[in-house]
């Protein structure tokens, strides 16, 4: 496709904040794609969505800067980097995509209800004073034993399992109602974070609204996270207590999801991956894209950065870069220790207890319950690879596709 001073362009719908004085965020809401333009970038999508033609507005702007202004490969750079033009010439150069949200029935009064500063309050609340009586009484604390519910272990595994998933799905629909409660559509899917399996809530439209209230949305997860916590630690109490008779299945049970509360909220915290608390800091310092800047300051440290590179981090605000230069070290001795951690233990766990399951299964007929228990409890184990694998190939085929299609609209 080629594209000419004389053509007419037609643009997708997009949507638009101040960032300050001198930028503002605009995008496509659709696919979820924004920039940061200065005030001229923005005056040039208004006059070309009026229907102005390039070559106009270049000799406009050459006569207000007194210097060559290059409207054209602007242009080019909205439709093959941003995909925010639809149409050049009456043809197409993007297709149109259409954004459902999940689970539509969870509304924004809703949302409200459950993420206003009483119910944070609340949740806050009953986390702390869970927390503190687990420190103080340690009996309640979780420990690593306790993911087994029953001296079976297939028992265990399976209702840790189902449990892990339905909780994680809770902690999702937190971030999906308190993103709702704001005006948000929101996504819920499966993706990784380095080595690991995560669900994900996408509210990346979220950008639309200025970063100090975003939070709600951010912290909704870990809230409701703490709170089940606090809860699980105040029902053991009160059973120890004698004030509350619940069976031992049941205090077995909720020792098992505390465990995996701690471990979530822990996991949380590792934000040199995108975690929630990464997303809590983005916004307190306002940086745009602190990850994938920080891996544009280690590669310049090693002097491996082309010139596209280059651009794109003289481009990103002296702010930032101060912050990127000390979080840059965390980001780094973080994804080594995952790495060593997930190598050294997560892998080899997972490939003992696979062992150990398979020699338990040996010399047994396929159709015998000590054979189908062991290929249960060795698919259970391999579900959390398995999505990891999943997601890499995904996102390394989105990739590929994105640049066929900046090949093919380029050729």
């Amino acid at each position: 496709m080629n594209v000419t001073k004389d053509s007419v362009i037609e643009f997708h719908a997009l949507r638009s904040r101040p960032e300050n004085e001198e930028e503002t965020l605009i995008g496509r809401p659709d696919i979820s794609n924004y920039i940061v333009l200065p005030n001229i970038g923005i005056e040039i999508i208004e006059r070309l969505q009026s229907g102005q033609p390039i070559f106009e507005m270049e000799a406009i702007f050459e006569e207000r800067f007194g210097e060559p202004v290059d409207v054209l490969s602007f242009v080019q750079d909205l439709i093959y980097d941003y995909q925010f033009i639809h149409k050049v010439d009456g043809a197409v150069v993007n297709e149109k995509t259409e954004w459902k949200d999940h689970l539509p029935f969870l509304t924004e009064r809703l949302g409200n209800f459950f993420f206003n500063r009483f119910a944070f309050a609340l949740y806050a609340l009953l986390f702390f004073s869970g927390l503190a009586a687990a420190v103080v009484r340690t009996e309640y604390f979780p420990v690593y034993s306790d993911i087994f519910l029953s001296s079976s272990v297939t028992v265990s595994l399976v209702t840790a399992f189902l449990a892990g998933w339905f909780f994680l799905f809770l902690h999702e629909i937190a971030h999906l109602m308190a993103a709702r409660s704001l005006g948000i559509g929101s996504r819920i899917g499966l993706s990784h974070r380095l080595v690991f399996m995560v669900a994900e809530t996408n509210m990346s439209n979220i950008v639309l609204l200025p970063p100090h209230k975003r939070y709600r949305a951010f912290l909704a997860g870990m809230a409701w996270d703490g709170a089940l916590f606090g809860v699980g630690v105040w029902l053991q109490v009160l059973h120890g207590a004698g004030w509350l008779a619940l069976p031992e299945i049941v205090i077995a049970f909720l020792r098992m999801i505390n465990l995996s509360f701690l471990l979530g909220l822990g996991f949380q915290f590792l934000f040199f991956m995108q975690t929630d608390v990464y997303y809590v800091f983005t916004a307190r310092f306002n940086c745009k894209n602190l990850i994938h800047n920080t891996r544009l300051y280690l590669r310049g440290l090693r002097n491996r950065l082309d010139e596209a590179q280059q651009q794109e981090w003289e481009g990103v605000e002296e702010k930032e870069k101060r912050v990127i230069r000390w979080y840059a070290w965390f980001y780094l001795i973080g994804m080594v220790w995952a790495l060593f951690l997930f190598s050294s233990v997560t892998l080899r766990q997972a490939a003992d207890f696979i062992s150990k399951t398979y020699d338990s299964m040996a010399g047994h007929p396929v159709l015998s319950w000590p054979f189908l228990d062991g290929v249960l409890l060795i698919a259970l184990t391999l579900v959390p690879f398995s999505i990891v694998v999943w997601s890499w190939i995904r996102t390394w085929r989105e990739r590929a596709w994105k640049m066929k299609q900046r090949d093919n609209l380029t050729t």
